[in-house]
């Protein structure tokens, strides 16, 4: 991928642990009760799935995970809550089937279709999107939840590997790793330059990671991906911030004020980022983790 130069210090921040310590006291990660395989944050609401694929609910008045009655899932997805409403979520069970929660009869109700991947963010706020709810096939179909008919809408002309919303805004990679950003005028994904093997979008911001563990921030004034360093193994961005998580477990945080990923002591195997429910990691062994700040 072509790219523009970071300022060497941002590769120096990512590779040599050495030179990321910050003060424990001023900001660190501390333990939740619970273990959870994954986990994903919106703007009020974490939920998490185990091993066994029991859902849970993180309640922050007890800092603790309720477990959801008669839920068993593989993946799920949280976001898209504003000041006006909730946060959505929905996920996937070991067969690819759907099911969103909801809030009411506090359980999750099965949704038509059958789906690899899901991704939740804030909608248009016309009456059919509210929320942008995004999935893709098995066979890498791509479909976009229509609440006004109740029903997916399948995205013509693209096949995509991973989809990802945030901000009202829509990205993809497909299986050779191009990149695509949907206009939400026109209905239809346009290609842009350069190749990712996974995407993630923020309130402003797409962030991705590509082949060789390079991590890459879009600059929508260049249109040319910005890179910041190597060895990252996850990236993920949201209304709390911008973390990325590199091969050794090692955690990051983006700081826009010196543009740059500033280490955090700990380690974690996947992290997520909310959009004022905070950010939630678990590492290893599963133990889950949230980031405290002073």
């Amino acid at each position: 991928m072509s790219y523009k130069n970071a300022p060497r210090i941002a590769l120096l921040l990512i590779v040599c642990s050495s030179l990321l310590a910050v003060s424990a006291s001023a900001q660190h990660l501390e333990q939740v009760s619970g273990t959870l395989s994954t986990i994903s944050a919106g703007r009020n609401e974490v939920f998490g799935v185990d091993s066994k694929g029991d859902v849970w609910r993180y309640k922050p008045a007890s800092q603790s995970f309720g477990k959801v009655a008669k839920a068993s899932l593989a993946q799920i997805a949280v976001g898209g809550g504003t000041l006006s409403q909730l946060d959505e979520v929905w996920g996937l069970n070991a067969k690819s089937e759907i099911y969103r929660f909801d809030y009411s009869a506090k359980k999750f109700v099965q949704i038509a279709g059958e789906l690899s991947q899901i991704a939740v963010g804030p909608g248009n706020l016309d009456n059919c999107h509210p929320y942008e709810v995004w999935g893709v096939t098995a066979n890498q179909q791509v479909f976009r939840y229509n609440y006004c008919t109740g029903q997916w809408s399948q995205i013509a002309n693209i096949l995509l590997l991973q989809v990802a919303t945030g901000g009202g805004d829509v990205w993809g990679v497909n299986v050779s790793g191009q990149i695509f950003h949907y206009n939400i005028a026109t209905g239809q994904f346009t290609q842009i330059y350069g190749t990712l093997l996974r995407i993630s979008v923020g309130v402003n911001d797409v962030w991705g990671i590509d082949g060789t563990g390079s991590a890459f921030r879009f600059d929508t004034g260049s249109g040319q991906w910005i890179w910041l360093g190597t060895d990252a193994g996850q990236v993920a961005a949201g209304g709390d911030g911008v973390w990325l998580v590199n091969d050794a477990d090692n955690v990051y945080r983006f700081d826009s004020s010196v543009n740059t990923f500033l280490n955090i002591p700990g380690n974690l195997s996947r992290v997520a980022v909310g959009s004022g429910a905070g950010v939630f990691g678990i590492n290893t062994l599963g133990q889950v983790f949230t980031f405290v700040r002073p």
